[in-house]
């Protein structure tokens, strides 16, 4: 066996360990002693006791200065929640896709981040579809379509730049100038509250996308409608409005954007 298999085997083990004692805590109806966290993850008090201290350090776990047992932290509330609001609000919004596809007359669909980009996880398709070619489970370009431009505009710092430096699965740009024309296209996204596309897939197809926001400001879902109506594309069309109010329902409340955005007026709640 190597040493870089040895390394991985006992890195796996150590996630492993550090999550089975999370999950003791976590299970447990309120704050828990050292000794019984060991007894019941089936460790020592010792091994328990370094553990704690890592998912302490990094706000998983809280300990209480006068008793000394431990709680959930700030961090594990903030991934519970998170981890809720994506499931809640994909199967709440795409329960309600049918009613609005029927409204606008348009194709609609939610897309999620995955390591292809955004993919499709819902799909309705009005009385005459516009976008057959498509469907769940079909993953879109990132930087030309408009569920692609909402979900760098709006995600996190951290998934723009690895999607940037081309650390994942998607074709990243291939120059300086792309990338700062890039950069300028998600400013101005950012700044109208939606993006646009046009004949991504199909000629003569028209598309906006909106995001839905979660508890941490950052998008957790996409909504677009795709039709052959280009006038849904134009600033401050029906089209564009109604969808704004759609993605306002499913967003969680927030803290609000540093500087004001048809998103912040629009959807924030």
């Amino acid at each position: 066996m190597t040493d870089d298999v040895i390394n991985v085997s006992a890195g796996i083990k150590s996630v492993s360990n550090a999550f089975r004692i999370l999950e003791v805590v976590a299970r447990n109806h309120g704050p828990i002693s050292l000794k019984e966290i060991g007894r019941r993850a089936g460790v020592s008090a010792s091994k328990a006791h370094r553990y704690l201290q890592s998912l302490c350090a990094c706000g998983l776990l809280n300990q209480a200065q006068k008793s000394g047992s431990y709680d959930l932290g700030a961090a594990a509330m903030q991934l519970g929640l998170a981890a809720v609001n994506r499931v809640d609000v994909i199967n709440r919004a795409g329960d309600d896709l049918r009613y609005f596809a029927d409204e606008l007359q348009a194709d609609c669909y939610i897309t999620v981040w995955s390591k292809l980009g955004p993919t499709i996880v819902r799909f309705e398709r009005c009385k005459n579809p516009t976008a057959s070619m498509i469907g769940p489970g079909v993953s879109l370009p990132v930087f030309t379509s408009a569920v692609g431009q909402v979900f760098l505009a709006f995600g996190a710092e951290a998934l723009v730049e690895n999607v940037l430096r081309g650390e994942s699965a998607i074709r990243p740009p291939e120059s300086a100038q792309e990338i700062d024309e890039i950069r300028l296209k998600l400013s101005n996204v950012r700044k109208a509250g939606y993006a646009s596309s046009e004949s991504l897939l199909l000629s003569g197809r028209y598309a906006v996308a909106a995001p839905i926001i979660s508890i941490d400001d950052h998008v957790v879902a996409a909504v677009c409608v795709v039709s052959t109506d280009p006038g849904i594309v134009t600033p401050n069309s029906v089209v564009i409005s109604r969808l704004l109010g759609f993605c306002k329902k499913y967003s969680m409340p927030k803290r609000g954007y540093a500087e004001e955005t048809l998103v912040e007026q629009k959807i924030a709640v």
